[in-house]
């Protein structure tokens, strides 16, 4: 009769975010989630229409293993019922755990359509990318130096984090791992100024920052790419060169005049340089693929010549050629001197890529870790509190 029955409204919601074991009060707003429990409360949504066929595009590309363990019983719980699946994902891993049959596109045509368990991951990686993608440990030789490019000490900021003590050296690649809600984006948050903190001490380059804020972050050497790259990465109306350009116009223009060959020229470089599949440096931003936009992202920072770059979550949602790309160039990064702060709910990638690893846990560093002496067990046990 178009009435809302707001008590069962209130109570359907819960169950459903039960069933995902999802601890997200049903009266928040969602535009105060983080972007992993926005992801839950989709899925939770996509489970409320009792539909047969449930398509799940990336579901898991913001959720941590526990989060991504809690979401493949309830796919199977699902299968049992006999509600049939469709699942779209780059990480390959998955598919064969939740997986029976695999389709491989690549540039919108079908390569092939075959049985999970007769099929290797070699071979899909080999449908998708058209090529051979090297699996072993990218971080095979340590380049840090002796400068530091970041120090935090007793960092805190309300219950989100608390006396956070990090140190990242020039060459270093260090990862921030821990569950989703663990304060990794608000620590990067704070230590590029998007958010004020209660107390502690941030250096860059050496030299203390006094009130961090993004402008004196990026003109003391500093990149922050964020998680969310459509929202807060990436100015999608406007063209791929003006987003290139864009953390950079007082280093490339300092009377504050634009040229737009110097403009031009500068997107075209890295365009070239980051293989981008652009048509155009003036193609608009949101017509591109989540790969090249995170390439535009990249290119931005990399043109402000950033001696110390933050990463959170850099190869989410793109496809696994893009991602062993950005994989290999943050290893060059840091073959240059950059230092590297890389927040990824990938544990395959902290362990590859990275070479410490801090474990945060409801606001606070838990351990620090070795990547060449750990594995992904003992990080889930420090992430999730136990030993």
């Amino acid at each position: 009769m178009g009435l809302v029955d707001q008590e069962r409204l209130a109570v359907e919601a819960k169950r459903y975010l039960e069933m995902l074991r999802a601890d997200i009060a049903v009266s928040a707003k969602v535009s105060s989630l983080g972007v992993a429990q926005q992801q839950l409360v989709e899925v939770a949504k996509a489970l409320s229409l009792e539909a047969r066929i449930v398509i799940m595009d990336e579901p898991t590309a913001t959720l941590s293993e526990p989060e991504i363990v809690r979401l493949f019983a309830t796919i199977r719980t699902l299968k049992q019922n006999g509600v049939s699946v469709i699942y779209i994902s780059h990480r390959l891993q998955e598919i064969r755990q939740i997986g029976d049959r695999v389709t491989v596109l690549r540039d919108g045509r079908v390569v092939d359509t075959r049985n999970i368990a007769d099929t290797s991951l070699d071979t899909l990686i080999q449908m998708m990318v058209g090529r051979t993608v090297s699996q072993r440990r990218i971080r095979a030789r340590k380049t840090a130096g002796p400068a530091e490019v970041l120090r935090v000490t007793s960092l805190s900021r309300g219950t989100a984090l608390k006396k956070i003590d990090i140190v990242v050296h020039e060459g270093e690649i260090v990862a921030l791992g821990g569950l989703v809600g663990s304060g990794r984006t608000e620590l990067a948050r704070a230590i590029f100024g998007i958010d004020p903190v209660d107390e502690g001490m941030i250096s860059l380059m050496g030299r203390p920052l006094a009130s961090p804020a993004p402008v004196k972050c990026i003109a003391g050497g500093m990149g922050f790419l964020p998680e969310n790259r459509k929202e807060d990465g990436l100015a999608l109306i406007l063209p791929v060169k003006d987003n290139i350009v864009q953390a950079s116009l007082r280093k490339l223009f300092p009377l504050g005049i634009l040229n737009h060959r110097l403009e031009g020229a500068t997107a075209r470089k890295y365009v070239a340089d980051l293989s981008m599949a652009c048509p155009s440096i003036s193609r608009m931003t949101r017509f591109l693929s989540g790969g090249t936009q995170q390439k535009v992202v990249l290119a931005k920072w990399l043109c402000t010549e950033s001696r110390f770059l933050v990463f959170d979550e850099p190869t989410r949602g793109i496809d696994i050629g893009a991602k062993e790309e950005i994989h290999v160039l943050m290893n060059n990064l840091a073959g240059q001197g950059v230092g590297i702060l890389m927040i990824s709910s990938e544990l395959p990638e902290i362990l590859s890529l990275s070479d410490r690893v801090y474990v945060m846990r409801e606001g606070a560093i838990v351990a620090e870790l070795d990547t060449e002496h750990t594995d992904q067990e003992e990080i889930i046990a420090y992430a999730a509190g136990g030993q």
